[in-house]
């Protein structure tokens, strides 16, 4: 396998986006060296959708694999029965092995819009289940004793649940020794991961000394934010999801804070770095509109996981919609036999909404609009009743509508 060992493109694979390497002079001098690579990184399986946040570190993965080095990528649908506590502040709701199956349905299908998951050259693919389903208890118990209780309670997370009272689940305790184990199974070169999960990446170089391996190289990641301000999380919900309709994601991205403008295209996108930097410096002289550069940001996002014409049309459809104030083209028809709805029940009928509650506090939120012709009544009495009429569109907030038939 040819090895792409340019300086220029190393010193760029290590330092965009990244938080902190360990060692990374020692990952440099590999990448140089001209020796292929085994490039790890591990997903737990914990919901059905691949969002930003994980994409940025397979964007960077793809980066390995340009250069000529293998990522081998671990699902954990062993590790996702214990579940990583790296972010949570409080004990995480145990998962089925009957939802772990669920969700893996269509994790490759997302994986492979952003790495090349056919060529085995580069690309190979584990279930850490394949090991753990195999080991007995006091196999678990001899990974276990290489380490001690003060320094797992010792970690961050784990440290503020102390201090605040909250509990620990022993269980929790051994998700960083099982993480890190199956480094030395699939003997790692460099494994990536979040800049909170670096406790759990350590424990990766601790056990891989432990059992006379080469400890490997880490690589950390800069946080993603999602859309409430928190790092994009599928527990929370404030998500934009690689799978999410081309329309829906151009809409999320636009709704970004300011900001975030930058940290998202050197991570979330493959544009150069060059032409980031000159946007950087027009949003900082206030020479250009940040809207005008955050459209050429959401249609880079969306041409990376769908076609450019239909980036293309993602970004005229925003602009009729939000610029030109017309209603945007294709929206979705539903078919109700019913002539009078509870305006709740309505929601969730045309499938606006999951839950009761979510519809309500929307409407008491003032973000229900109901068009009939060029008439536009915004409610917000979740009790009210609601003539159906056909050709009447449902509007929630800015992006979301139904017409009914």
């Amino acid at each position: 396998m040819n090895i792409d060992t340019d300086p220029k493109k190393i010193d760029e694979l290590l330092s965009r986006g990244t938080e902190d390497i360990i060692d990374k002079e020692h990952l440099r001098a590999a990448l140089l060296s001209g020796r292929q690579l085994r490039i790890k990184l591990g997903i737990d399986p914990t919901g059905p959708n691949i969002h930003l946040g994980r994409a940025t570190i397979l964007f960077k993965l793809r980066d390995f694999q340009k250069l000529g080095h293998k990522i081998v990528l671990i699902i954990g649908n062993f590790t996702a029965l214990v579940g990583d506590a790296s972010d949570k502040d409080s004990r995480r709701p145990v998962i089925t092995q009957e939802k772990i199956d669920e969700n893996l349905k269509d994790y490759l299908f997302q994986i492979g819009k952003i790495l090349d998951i056919e060529n085995e050259k580069i690309f190979e693919k584990h279930y850490n289940m394949e090991w753990f389903g195999k080991m007995k208890l006091e196999d678990i118990l001899k990974i276990s004793m290489n380490f001690t209780a003060q320094q797992m309670i010792q970690r961050r997370n784990f440290k503020e649940r102390w201090e605040d009272g909250k509990e620990i689940g022993v269980h929790e305790l051994l998700y960083p020794m099982l993480q890190g184990f199956d480094s030395t199974v699939i003997k790692s070169d460099v494994e990536l991961g979040g800049f909170d999960q670096l406790f759990n990446l350590k424990t990766g170089r601790d056990l891989q000394k432990i059992y006379g391996q080469e400890p490997q190289d880490v690589m950390t990641f800069k946080m993603i934010y999602g859309l409430d301000g928190r790092k994009m999380s599928t527990s929370w919900g404030n998500v934009i999801n690689i799978t999410d309709e081309p329309n829906d994601m151009f809409g999320k991205l636009m709704s970004l804070r300011d900001e975030l403008i930058i940290e998202y295209f050197i991570c979330c996108t493959r544009l150069a770095m060059d032409e980031i930097n000159g946007y950087k410096e027009k949003l900082g002289n206030k020479e250009i509109n940040p809207k005008e550069i955050k459209k050429i940001l959401a249609k880079a996002v969306v041409e990376s996981f769908y076609p450019k014409e239909v980036a293309d049309n993602a970004k005229k459809e925003w602009e009729n919609q939000f610029e030109e104030k017309e209603l945007p083209a294709g929206i979705e028809e539903v078919e109700l036999t019913e002539n009078v709805f509870n305006i709740v029940e309505l929601l969730l009928k045309v499938g606006l909404f999951k839950t009761k509650g979510e519809a309500r506090r929307v409407i008491e939120q003032g973000g229900i609009k109901i068009i009939k012709g060029s008439a536009v009544e915004i409610i917000k009495n979740w009790q009210e009743e609601i003539r159906v009429e056909k050709g009447m569109i449902i509007q929630s907030g800015k992006r979301y509508f139904k017409k009914i038939i």
